[in-house]
């Protein structure tokens, strides 16, 4: 009986996210997703790996880029991430990987915020995406959606909770600050 609630959960899941994602996810397209998955994740990894080991860090990840000797690698890793989606489309850690090349290779925000949008739709509870998207959201001005996702959050209890708080709150006062800026001094004239 467990398994039969499990498959049916599955099985509800995969056809009714929405009209344009429906597919049957066959045995063989699940093991091909997950090698081009897998393949990407490589790819990635020694990207990374070879950016740390060479000492290249950022002191805000809104500014970090990768360097151009890496993006065609970046660029070839996306390509099995897209490919492993194509295959099979309901798992979310390959819209993540995705969000993250739009983010670190052309800083493009919008798209990040679609591609871990498209992860939280099968897993709404991915706190650590919540998170990350909730950021993206402040960045790009969005307060209001950066804040449904804080209540998130906190209904999750996570740790990410006061990460994003604080994030919502620079984005405001900054936000505030362009609208009200301080007069500037005037030199006084008295002798």
């Amino acid at each position: 009986m467990k398994f039969l609630l499990i498959g049916a959960a599955l099985l509800s899941c995969m056809t009714s996210v929405s009209a344009d994602t429906r597919k049957v996810v066959t045995k063989d397209e699940a093991q091909k997703a997950f090698r081009e998955y897998r393949t990407a994740v490589k790819l990635i990894t020694s990207i990374h790996t070879d950016l740390m080991q060479s000492n290249i860090t950022s002191d805000s990840t809104d500014e970090f880029e990768i360097p151009k000797k890496h993006i065609g690698n970046y660029k070839l890793a996306r390509k099995h991430l897209e490919a492993s989606i194509k295959l099979n489309p309901y798992y979310p850690e390959a819209y993540v990987f995705l969000a993250n090349s739009y983010w670190e290779i052309e800083n493009d925000l919008k798209k990040v915020v679609v591609y871990y949008s498209k992860a939280l739709e099968f897993d709404p509870e991915y706190e650590g995406v919540v998170s990350a998207r909730g950021h993206v959201l402040t960045l790009l001005g969005r307060i209001e959606e950066a804040e449904k996702d804080l209540e998130t959050l906190k209904g999750l209890n996570s740790e990410f909770t006061d990460s994003l708080r604080n994030d919502i709150a620079t984005a405001k006062a900054k936000k505030a600050q362009e609208k009200n800026p301080e007069p500037k001094a005037t030199p006084s004239t008295d002798s």
